[in-house]
């Protein structure tokens, strides 16, 4: 597993921790097309994501985060993100 922690200050002045889980890939033979899966959890969220082999399932995942996170707290991030595109664009 990958974790990440970010700080994001609210605008009350007040700091808080976002952690990002990035699970191991697992084998998801029900899917032909994207045949692996990764779990990742955001900020207490989880989400899974799809890949064509074991890592590409780790990239889908950290960059659903990414998107995720800096489409929810923009520059307010430390370490900051820099801006991704969507999956569908």
């Amino acid at each position: 597993m990958i974790e990440l922690v970010f700080k994001v200050t609210g605008e009350d002045g007040v700091s808080r921790d976002i952690v990002v889980r990035i699970h191991e890939p697992r084998s998801n033979p029900s899917e032909e097309k994207r045949p692996w899966a990764v779990t990742v959890d955001v900020d207490g969220r989880t989400f899974t994501t799809w890949g064509d082999d074991p890592l590409d399932a780790v990239e889908n995942g950290a960059r659903h985060a990414a998107i995720l996170l800096r489409g929810l707290h923009g520059d307010a991030l430390d370490p900051p993100l820099e801006p991704r595109m969507k999956e569908d664009e």
